[in-house]
């Protein structure tokens, strides 16, 4: 299933006792349809209150008794308004959502205007300094290529072996009106690896510091050496990348 959300209601994506989130409000619907418990993979899980326009979810069902149309029409018509059912596929039987990803593109928002606008409020992040472009792209270059993330990343404590290294592809700045957006594409995040990247960003954009700290902020390999993230509201996973169907 390729699935869009909004994020707000939900404390991101993965299953997680007591609280609502989209996996599980994927999987009850799943289950009211199918007559049977079905379990869920994602691409990509997202963070509380952040969105997916393109997050990819596997699942195992009989193709021969499923109709794709007819599922998700009717998942749509139990998840709607905060969660959508794009399309749905069918998959090679090896196929799994996140281990057969190869990429992740998401986009950041920033409404870079005075007053901030109610009527997207849960969709960017208000800054009110003009921001300067020009120098948020030098440090976003420093970060292409293979790098270990590790100052712009939470820890798992229950992962003591945890690896922060990361291939980024691309990562362009762009304005259009006053909203300014990033499109960041790697092989895999850590976690809050891109919210922590645009308070690095939004930091050098106000004139705080230099292009240059973003690359002795790398070179730290310390979460001290890096602002505090972005507030979530501002992304969005747009996509997830396969062999094929790039």
């Amino acid at each position: 299933m390729t699935v869009a959300y909004d994020g707000s209601p939900f404390r991101g994506f993965a299953t997680n006792p007591d609280v609502r989130t989209v996996q599980d409000d994927l999987e009850a619907a799943l289950a009211t349809v199918l007559r049977r418990p079905t379990p869920t993979t994602c691409a990509g899980r997202t963070d509380r209150g952040v969105h997916a326009r393109g997050q990819v979810v596997s699942f195992d069902a009989d193709a021969a008794h499923v109709d794709a149309f007819a599922l998700t029409r009717a998942l749509n018509r139990m998840l709607a308004p905060h969660i959508t059912v794009r399309d749905v596929a069918l998959a090679a039987n090896d196929f799994d959502a996140r281990f057969s990803c190869i990429g992740r593109t998401y986009r950041y928002r920033i409404l870079n205007a005075p007053t901030p606008d109610p009527l997207v409020h849960h969709l960017v992040w208000h800054v009110r300094e003009p921001l300067d472009l020009a120098p948020m792209q030098l440090a976003a270059d420093r970060i292409l290529g293979e790098h270990d993330f590790t100052t712009f990343s939470k820890r798992n404590k229950s992962k003591q072996n945890e690896t922060f290294v990361r291939t980024v592809e691309r990562a362009v700045w762009g304005q259009t009106g006053a909203t300014v957006q990033l499109e960041i594409r790697a092989n895999a995040f850590t976690h809050q690896m891109v919210r922590s990247l645009v308070g690095m960003f939004v930091e050098i954009g106000r004139g705080r510091r230099p292009a240059v700290d973003m690359g002795h902020a790398l070179q730290a390999l310390d979460r001290s050496a890096a602002p505090s993230p972005a507030p979530p509201q501002g992304l969005v996973f747009e996509r997830a990348h396969y062999h094929g169907h790039d």
